[in-house]
């Protein structure tokens, strides 16, 4: 190896290890304080207090929010460590929720509620996957040959549109330029969709 080359391993090493020590933090200033200025401990109560308010944030009641909270939390707690605090359950439910209802970010989850996109994305995640877990059996019917004919013969009677068995409204889905489209799949928010 030459000396050029023991060079630029040195200055890359050190700049590797320089990288390293940037990450180092803990938890971001911006989320230490999520317990003072966090969406949830500054709004959620207030919201609690107000029927059409939390319905108009959550997208759901108070009542329904509770009971699903009771039925999740034991599938959605975390253990807190020597390190640090768990998120509660309610926490995660409500950021969930948020994302659900409202269809923002990441992003825009780790700056209201003060976590870590990463740790956004990780509840959502999870809490989606509970929410499954817990009410699939009974919000989710395996379909009948029945249920289907019936549905289809609605479609047919309102819309006059027949063997459909469900439709997709204002939902733009994401996709690459397919091939020599051109601007066929390019919407107005940006991107290309179907």
């Amino acid at each position: 190896m030459n000396t050029e080359q023991l060079l630029a391993v040195l200055l890359f090493r050190r700049r590797m290890k320089k990288k390293r020590l940037n990450r180092l933090i803990w938890i971001h200033p911006i989320n230490e304080r999520r317990k003072e200025v966090g969406a949830f401990y500054t709004l959620f109560e207030d919201l609690r207090n107000d029927d059409t308010k939390f319905f108009n944030f959550f997208r759901m009641s108070i009542p329904s929010f509770d009971e699903l909270h009771g039925r999740l939390k034991d599938t959605i707690q975390r253990k807190n460590t020597k390190m640090r605090n768990c998120i509660q359950p309610v926490e995660m439910l409500a950021i969930t929720l948020r994302y659900l209802a409202s269809g923002c970010t990441f992003t825009d989850l780790h700056y209201s509620f003060r976590v870590g996109i990463s740790t956004a994305r990780v509840i959502v995640k999870d809490v989606c996957q509970a929410l499954w877990n817990v009410l699939q059996s009974e919000c989710l019917l395996h379909p009948t040959k029945e249920m289907w004919e019936s549905v289809a013969s609605g479609f047919e009677q309102t819309a006059n549109f027949p063997h459909c068995i469900g439709a997709v409204d204002r939902k733009h889905v994401r996709l690459v330029n397919p091939i020599e489209s051109g601007s066929m799949y390019y919407n107005y928010k940006d991107y290309y969709s179907i």
